[in-house]
C-alpha cells in the first residue's frame, strides 16, 4: 500500500532514496524527472500497519449496541418476568467508588 506525497526534494529525501528499508525492501521513492521541481515520494505501510487497519476496520463494523441483549431484556419487562437485583446493584456502585477512590489517592 503506498501514500503519494508530493513536493520538493530535500537532503533527507535524496539519501533515503538508495537506502533500503527495515523490512528490507529497496525504498520506491525516486525523484520524478519531468518539468519543473516536482517529484513524488511515496509511503509504503508496513505489514505490521496494514493489519493494523484492517484490525481498526473490523472493529468499526461491531455493533456498540447488542440488539438481542436489548431485545431479551425488553421481552422480559414487557412479560413481567425482569427481576431487579438490588443487592447486586448496590455492591456494584460500592465497588466502582472504592475504585474510583483508589484511582484518584494513586494520582
Amino acid at each position: 500500500m503506498s501514500i503519494k506525497i508530493k513536493g520538493s526534494p530535500n537532503k533527507l529525501q535524496r539519501a533515503s532514496e538508495s537506502k533500503v528499508s527495515s523490512s528490507g525492501k529497496k525504498s520506491s521513492a525516486a525523484p520524478s524527472k519531468g518539468k519543473g521541481n516536482t517529484s513524488s515520494d511515496s509511503v509504503d505501510l508496513t505489514d505490521t500497519a496494514s493489519k493494523l487497519q484492517q484490525l481498526e476496520q473490523s472493529l468499526a463494523d461491531i455493533p456498540i449496541v447488542d440488539s438481542s441483549r436489548i431485545e431479551a431484556v425488553s421481552q422480559s419487562i414487557d412479560d413481567g418476568q425482569y427481576q431487579i437485583n438490588n443487592e447486586k446493584i448496590a455492591d456494584r456502585i460500592i465497588s466502582s467508588e472504592n475504585e474510583i477512590n483508589n484511582k484518584n489517592k494513586t494520582s
